[in-house]
């Protein structure tokens, strides 16, 4: 059966422990890893929101996962999502896969594929693998976008080949896709395949990809 993955939640953890090297010009990030880590929810709060609040997409990011898991404050889909859409539009790849999540199952707001698919699309140009799979599953089902077989296995090889991950969902999805497929049809996502994975070229190729088919 093919799948596709939700929100990514345990990102948060890795991502806020090791804001003191992504940015140790601030000791607010130092601060909120120490109180999170701490279990000091509340506290990590307090360093992150004004951080969020002057627009910084990281902190953003993390205020939307704090909402959306309850860490130090009830569970809040909407902030979250209002969070995560902040930080998206800033660029943040994981919070434009999160609220992509948001759109596709419905979690905290009505589904809505085509939203789900413009925030899954600038996460994938960034080689995010969640993205990329959950994109195919979108386009192999002709959900928020023209149905395209072809796209989608593409779209699940990169997956695949950027994830160490031997078992993946995109993994598993891909060889469900290719045995429905003709060989032409193979071939033809093999070649389009070796295209998105030119170094450098991945951004590129897929925005011809959304433009094009």
């Amino acid at each position: 059966m093919t799948e596709n993955k939700k929100i990514r939640l345990v990102r948060f953890i890795p991502i806020l422990l090791g804001w003191a090297f992504i940015a140790s010009a601030d000791a607010g990030f130092d601060e909120a890893a120490t109180a999170f880590s701490a279990g000091n929810y509340s506290e990590a709060i307090t360093t992150l929101r004004p951080l969020a609040n002057h627009g910084d997409a990281r902190s953003q990011y993390a205020m939307g996962v704090m909402s959306e898991k309850g860490f130090g404050m009830p569970v809040n889909l909407r902030q979250a999502a209002d969070w995560y859409q902040k930080a998206a539009k800033q660029g943040n790849a994981d919070a434009q896969y999160n609220l992509g999540a948001m759109y596709e199952h419905g979690i905290g707001m009505p589904v809505d594929y085509v939203q789900a698919v413009r925030w899954y699309r600038p996460a994938a140009e960034s080689g995010d693998i969640d993205a990329l799979s959950n994109l195919g599953v979108l386009y192999q089902k002709g959900q928020g976008v023209s149905q395209d077989q072809v796209l989608a296995l593409a779209l699940y090889n990169v997956s695949v080949a950027l994830d160490t991950n031997a078992n993946s969902q995109a993994a598993r999805n891909r060889q469900g896709l290719a045995n429905a497929m003709t060989l032409p049809m193979i071939q033809e996502a093999t070649e389009l395949t070796k295209k998105l994975l030119q170094p450098g070229r991945l951004q590129a190729e897929l925005k011809l990809c959304w433009s094009k088919r």
